[in-house]
């Protein structure tokens, strides 16, 4: 049985992991409507659902390959890119790549979420609607492109 020592220490520790987690000091809230984009780029932006579910846990997303950013609880990123095809993944399961087509002007969504298997417990990726995506990201901060 576990002291009362033991126990404070434990919700301690606990409490300061929790509290390192969390959006970047950089990010901004989303108050109204997203950034506009420019006709002649595409845009794409990555976010986590708000389920706590392994939230000390931020992989990071990864466009053809190259990371664009982590996956953090509350906190949504976008990225412009090129009309063109893409392979979207996150570095927790390499397994399921998103593969999207992206015309001028046109805006995707791409969700992280918490899954499990027989044998681990990680997140994934899917793409969401515009719709889903919106109401999702109501409260959460935005991060910019540096």
């Amino acid at each position: 049985m576990l002291s009362i020592v033991q126990k404070t220490t434990a919700i301690l520790i606990l409490s300061l992991a929790l509290a390192a987690c969390g959006a970047s000091k950089k990010a901004q809230p989303i108050t109204g409507s997203l950034p506009q984009i420019t006709n002649d780029n595409a845009r794409i932006y990555f976010y986590r659902s708000k389920v706590p579910f392994l939230a000390a846990i931020e992989p990071e997303f990864l466009v053809d390959g190259k990371s664009v950013g982590k996956a953090v609880m509350n906190q949504a990123l976008y990225r412009d890119a090129q009309p063109g095809n893409y392979v979207i993944m996150i570095s927790s399961d390499m397994d399921k790549p998103v593969e999207i087509t992206l015309s001028s002007g046109e805006t995707r969504y791409i969700r992280a979420y918490g899954t499990t298997s027989v044998i681990r417990t990680y997140l994934s990726i899917g793409e969401v609607s515009k719709e889903q995506a919106l109401k999702d990201l109501k409260g959460q901060k935005l991060l910019a492109p540096e």
